[in-house]
């Protein structure tokens, strides 16, 4: 009788045991999952956009006859090759495959600043880069809001104050770089404020993947 009753006792715990992994169908969904095609789009576009404000900016450099074209110039290729170097590296890890060359409405406006007269590349170098931001920086806040992947969403959210420096030094007219972002978009949204020049505070030393 006795050993009956040690028999049941162990049944009852092992069932318990069973019941344990049950209990884990109503815990949160983990965190890590794979991109969507929202994050694999928007990882895809901001490549591209690297790349393309690369090559403007060094053609700031390189054409612009004001010291604040060749100085945003240089800001342009700064922060757009420290950003991809943060998507490529993010886009490895993710298993993301990443576009080889600008888009072609992009080698376009390249090859129109290219051939742009000397009397003109200021304003034309301004207007094409005022646009590309403002397209850049629409489709970052689409990924801040929508994105699924925490890795991409908090790339977006490192290169967004970047994007309106960018855009603030770009409407400036005359007078060289801005020390201070706004504290809203283009659009009107709120937005954070970077506190330093847009080449020190754009981009940060942190990396969206916790490295």
């Amino acid at each position: 009788m006795r050993t009956l009753l040690l028999a049941a006792v162990a049944l009852a715990a092992l069932g318990g045991c069973a019941d344990v992994p049950t209990d884990t169908a109503g815990l949160a969904p983990r965190t890590d999952t794979q991109p969507s095609e929202q994050d694999k789009a928007w990882m895809r576009a901001i490549h591209e956009g690297n790349l393309a404000e690369v090559q403007a900016g060094q053609l700031g450099v390189g054409k612009g006859s004001s010291a604040r074209i060749k100085s945003i110039g240089k800001m342009l290729v700064a922060d757009h090759t420290k950003l991809d170097t943060k998507v490529t590296r993010a886009a490895t890890q993710l298993h993301i495959a990443l576009p080889m060359s600008p888009s072609a409405d992009q080698r376009a406006m390249l090859a129109e600043l290219q051939d742009s007269p000397p009397n003109e590349f200021d304003q034309d170098f301004t207007a094409a880069m005022i646009n590309a931001h403002q397209e850049a920086l629409a489709a970052t806040k689409v990924e801040i809001s929508r994105g699924t992947s925490p890795t991409v969403v908090a790339l977006a959210r490192t290169a967004e104050p970047a994007l309106v420096a960018h855009l603030t030094a770009l409407r400036q007219p005359g007078g060289g770089q801005t020390t201070q972002t706004p504290t809203g978009s283009p659009t009107g949204s709120p937005t954070e404020s970077p506190t330093g020049t847009p080449t020190q505070t754009s981009l940060g030393p942190e990396t969206p993947h916790g490295e």
